[in-house]
């Protein structure tokens, strides 16, 4: 399986002119020879297909999927039971592309573009998308993050090829660290910098409630987007949040284990394998493992299901154990199975 296109979301109130700045990015990524792909979240829950043409009396006659074909376009109508995931959307409708940018989706915790303007709309009881990286604007928005002009749409553009098509191809994996306990967010900072530090990576910490989402500039700080799930939820978040192909996941318990250890799951990731996790005392531990974005349709679909379990889903990819003999050697506290 080919791994999930990177998913970059716009956000802005409606009026401020997304739909016109992500036009713009496409012409630009385009113009370098990528394929882009463009998903618009409906609010308003407009009508796609028009009453009374063949396609929509196939539909209310119960037919579905229903699919119309042109010399040139390919429409594609289908009613929907229940929820339907942004991951899930991407990964069946965008296999071939190289990137998809998205209208919309505040809450998916997608690397997210704010739009703004200095006379735009108001933004008041406007919820604010979770994990901003950069703005585009025609002024100072009044933050540390990267900020590019709306007049020159091309830089923006270069920086999401560099930032998400640069490095997710190859490379080292995020380093994801969760945190739950908000006493122990210098611990956390301590492990997450140095294990970048020793594996030239990124690093994240996936902060559940009560930890304060803001911190050193070295270390990213993302809010849990599923709080209340556990290990499950801190995954899901930083497999939806890293710029990376893949993360390698630290439980707490972990935090202190030394580089030796940890580079074998690295070099094991990079077969086919879409988990790489830990044996210890002869149990599997999900919470010491490199997950690959592969995962997150099988996530999504666990979670949607009512299966909250951190290896509930693991049937649905390919896994690899380290056995207990290669983790012998490794140094520093040894871990123990509960």
């Amino acid at each position: 399986m080919a791994r999930l296109p990177p998913i970059v979301a716009f956000a802005a109130p409606s009026g401020t002119g997304k739909t016109t700045v992500i036009e713009q990015v496409v012409r630009a990524m385009v113009g370098r020879g990528l394929r882009v792909g463009v998903l618009k979240a409906d609010a308003h829950r407009v009508v796609l297909d028009t009453p009374g043409k063949d396609s929509w009396r196939f539909a209310e006659a119960g037919a579905g999927p229903v699919a119309v074909l042109s010399a040139e376009r390919l429409a594609l109508f289908e009613h929907l039971d229940g929820e339907v995931t942004l991951v899930s959307v991407v990964d069946r409708l965008f296999p071939d592309v190289d990137i998809v940018l998205v209208e919309g989706f505040r809450r998916s915790g997608m690397p997210t573009v704010r739009v703004h303007r200095v006379d735009g709309p108001s933004t008041e009881g406007w919820e604010p998308p979770l994990n901003v990286v950069a703005w585009a604007s025609d002024g100072d928005p009044g933050t540390t993050l990267p900020v590019f002009p709306l007049a020159a749409p091309e830089r923006l553009a270069e920086w999401l090829i560099e930032q998400f098509l640069g490095t997710t191809a190859g490379g080292p994996p995020t380093i994801v660290l969760p945190l739950a306990d908000p006493g122990r967010l210098d611990a956390a900072v301590d492990a997450a910098t140095r294990l970048a530090a020793a594996f030239g990576a990124r690093s994240m910490i996936v902060a559940g409630p009560g930890v304060q989402a803001t911190g050193p500039t070295h270390c990213r700080l993302v809010a849990d987007l599923r709080p209340g799930l556990g290990l499950l939820g801190a995954l899901y978040t930083g497999l939806a949040a890293a710029e990376t192909a893949d993360i390698l996941f630290v439980g707490p318990r972990y935090w202190e284990l030394q580089e030796a250890g940890l580079a074998r799951l690295l070099e094991a990731k990079r077969g086919r394998s879409d988990i790489v996790y830990s044996m210890f005392d002869g149990f599997p531990e999900p919470a010491l493992a490199v997950y690959g974005h592969r995962c997150l349709p099988a996530i999504q679909a666990a979670l949607l299901s009512g299966e909250f379990k951190l290896t509930g889903w693991w049937g649905q990819v390919r896994s690899l154990a380290l056995p207990d003999t290669d983790l012998a050697s490794w140094s520093g506290p040894q871990p123990r199975q509960t």
